[in-house]
């Protein structure tokens, strides 16, 4: 046994306790706070649709695998449409359009599935307006929102 001391090792738990974080924010100004928080978001929700994209990539490539759907070629795209009640705020609905890359659609629950929990997530983030439209491109990544007046 060495009577060296065992190296501190940096933890999340250490890192956002409030002497530690507080005073760091205390000495920013309120531009840099904006910075700050702008950045946090950013990164924020690039975490989120990774998450998300990852789910659904998953879920289509077992739809695809396990014969779930009446097409042959795999999902090509997710579109997500709002879910609009009196009760609670605009979110991306569970039921979603998975279409292939023919055209074809097929309809999808994700109530229950890993997407859930990341779309839920994701609604937080970008606040949908009722009646637009989350297209999700599974081969590029990429996530567009349509307005209701928009084809898509």
């Amino acid at each position: 046994m060495s009577d060296c001391p065992v190296p501190a090792r940096a933890t999340i738990s250490v890192l956002t306790t409030e002497s530690i974080i507080d005073p760091l924010l205390d000495a920013l100004d309120e531009q840099q706070l904006d910075e700050l928080a702008r950045r946090i978001s950013t990164r924020r929700v690039v975490r989120v649709e990774a998450r998300l994209l990852a789910a659904l990539r998953a879920d289509s490539a077992v739809l695809h695998r396990d014969g779930l759907t009446d097409h042959a070629e795999p999902v090509a795209l997710v579109t997500f449409s709002t879910l609009d009640n009196d009760y609670d705020p605009v979110c991306w609905d569970l039921n979603a359009v998975a279409r292939h890359a023919s055209g074809a659609k097929t309809p999808v629950d994700y109530g229950g599935t890993d997407v859930e929990g990341a779309l839920r997530d994701y609604s937080s983030f970008t606040c949908p307006v009722a009646g637009s439209r989350l297209v999700v491109d599974l081969s590029t990544g990429r996530f567009t929102v349509r307005g209701a007046w928009e084809p898509g």
